[in-house]
């Protein structure tokens, strides 16, 4: 990615640590052992860690705006 903003960093580092705690799961870090079955699912985890954090993020944002917008009518 060129040129990350904020959000995408941060959804990175959910990412990131969603992969760790698989990779501790999964308790083998040899890759190369992997079956195509764990490479789908870590993958899976990879993608839905990154989406699902800007996910929260604009419900976050949406929501703050939500409540100023309701503050001045």
């Amino acid at each position: 990615m060129v040129d990350p903003n904020e959000h995408e960093l941060a959804a990175m580092r959910r990412a990131g640590d969603r992969a760790g705690e698989y990779i501790d799961a999964l308790a083998r870090t040899d890759m190369a052992t992997w079956s195509p079955a764990e490479w789908a699912a870590f993958i899976d985890v990879i993608c839905g860690g990154y989406v699902d954090a800007l996910i929260e993020q604009q419900i976050a944002v949406s929501a703050a705006a939500a409540k100023v917008q309701g503050a001045f009518p």
